[in-house]
């Protein structure tokens, strides 16, 4: 119960508008200083402007960036002085094999993750960096996820362990390929999420939908019929009782129970 918050968001977030997602991540949270972490984008200085423009916006002062390309940089003491100094770390969107490639058990990233887990420090992460806080991570497979051997997976940083995080879902069509993960057996369960659509995931793992979009929500366990392991890649899969949900804005939501909480907003 001591961890700090997680914030994940479907990408495309309205950075313009009312700003709705990014203003409830800053009220909840309350930074003092946002670290930007934009590795998983080739256009790195550019992610770091058009946030810091957002953030400032929204009464943050202090908001810095660790540009971190290459592996061989990750461990440099200067960064992890700059994560001792945040009490918000924003992962950017791009690619997030990259990502996890770059920053994965790393001092860096242990210490990330311990002041984590301590409370002390609060995570946010936008496309990328939101499919790359689940484990394992999901990729390629876009509208041919039936057919097997279309998706890949790999680690990922495992703030949620056990459950695989997509992104920019329902614009880009990804259940067929979150549910082709899920029958593989890698994990069983997976959170797809919209565009300008995030969850506030709590220290107990209750989290709440803030957005314009929808929250998917995808459980393998009581699958039947599956001939996964039966056919031969590029086959179309076939299996039944895959378990969907859609959980619209306000609605709360427990990881562990896996079901809609009663005090979600109508």
């Amino acid at each position: 119960m001591k961890r700090g918050h997680l914030f994940l968001i479907g990408g495309a977030e309205d950075r313009k508008g009312d700003k709705r997602v990014l203003k409830h991540l800053v009220d909840q949270t309350q930074p003092t200083n946002i670290m930007v972490i934009p590795t998983a984008s080739d256009y790195p200085q550019d992610v770091y402007r058009s946030y810091t423009d957002v953030f400032r916006g929204l009464g943050i002062k202090a908001i810095e960036c660790l540009d971190i390309r290459y592996r061989d940089e990750v461990d440099r003491e200067k960064n992890i002085e700059a994560i001792e100094r945040t009490d918000l770390v924003y992962f950017g969107g791009g690619d997030q094999v990259k990502l996890v490639a770059t920053l994965n058990r790393t001092r860096l990233f242990d210490r990330i993750s311990d002041r984590f887990e301590r409370g002390e420090l609060h995570i946010a992460g936008t496309s990328a960096g939101a499919a790359a806080a689940g484990n394992p991570i999901l990729y390629n497979g876009d509208r041919r996820g039936l057919k097997k051997g279309s998706i890949k997976c790999s680690e990922g940083f495992a703030f949620i362990d056990g459950v695989a995080i997509d992104t920019h879902f329902s614009a880009r069509r990804r259940l067929s390929r979150l549910c082709q993960l899920l029958v593989s057996g890698h994990c069983r369960k997976g959170i797809g999420l919209d565009e300008d659509t995030g969850i506030m995931i709590h220290p107990n793992l209750h989290f709440t939908v803030i957005g314009s979009g929808m929250v998917t929500i995808v459980n393998s366990t009581h699958v039947s019929g599956s001939n996964y392991g039966a056919i031969a890649k590029g086959e179309n899969l076939r299996f039944n009782n895959m378990h969907v949900g859609f959980l619209p804005a306000g609605t709360r939501f427990s990881i562990r129970k896996w079901s809609i909480l009663s005090r979600s907003r109508h």
